[in-house]
């Protein structure tokens, strides 16, 4: 099986923590993207529709979270595939307010089936997405729970689908240096991977005698930036 890691585009949060160092004061529990993070999105796909990637993806798959929805959209377009939400990509503490007097973080439901919905008529819901929002807390905290969910990410998708599947996930920076952990058997990191707006990591299951590891043939590509990731 092969994967094709995908980071949202740059989002509102994103922005607001480059320009202040802080999420303390404005954040918005489901984000959307910027104009930069459309422009990100929409040049992915283009790098995609153009042949960039060396194999063809087959399965789409996006977060609940509005910012991931919107950079999978165009890139479902290119592809002619459906998005498949998948209720545990979400990024590490699931959506939350910050309380600006305490630093707390308090959890948020996520935003509506209904407003989900709107982000693109390829979306394809699960039943985790309800009328009041997809995440009913409390907020995720702890390495061990992150790692977790991503072990059970990465089960489910290698039960689901066959050998031969391509599989793009669009996920988030934080989350992804789990799913990356969980795909190259690395229990413990000392530091952290590099993931920027839009960047593509590449990895496949190995066969043969080789069987039960995976390969990173890219992490943190952007070649549809032009060589910048910013």
């Amino acid at each position: 099986m092969r994967f094709v890691l995908i980071r949202h585009g740059q989002s509102g949060n994103n922005a607001l923590y480059d320009d202040s160092g802080s999420e303390a004061a404005g954040r918005d529990p489901d984000t959307k993207l910027t104009q930069l993070g459309h422009d990100q999105a929409r040049r992915l796909a283009d790098a995609v529709g153009s042949g960039v990637l060396p194999w063809r993806v087959t399965h789409l798959y996006s977060s609940l979270m509005a910012r991931a929805i919107q950079t999978a959209a165009p890139l479902a377009e290119v592809l002619d595939l459906e998005v498949r939400s998948h209720p545990e990509l979400f990024e590490c503490g699931g959506p939350y307010h910050l309380d600006p007097q305490t630093g707390e973080h308090l959890a948020h439901p996520g935003s509506p089936r209904s407003e989900l919905a709107a982000l693109t008529p390829r979306l394809v819901l699960d039943g985790a997405a309800q009328d009041w929002g997809w995440w009913a807390g409390p907020f995720e905290s702890g390495e061990e729970a992150f790692r977790a969910r991503a072990a059970r990410v990465i089960a489910h998708l290698r039960q689901t689908h066959a050998d031969e599947d391509v599989v793009a996930l669009v996920s988030h920076g934080w989350f992804h240096q789990y799913l990356l952990r969980e795909l190259l058997g690395v229990p413990q990191m000392s530091g952290w991977f590099a993931i920027d707006n839009t960047a593509i990591s590449l990895l496949f299951d190995e066969t043969g005698q080789w069987a039960g590891k995976a390969t990173a043939a890219r992490i943190n590509w952007t070649p549809h930036l032009g060589g910048s990731a910013r």
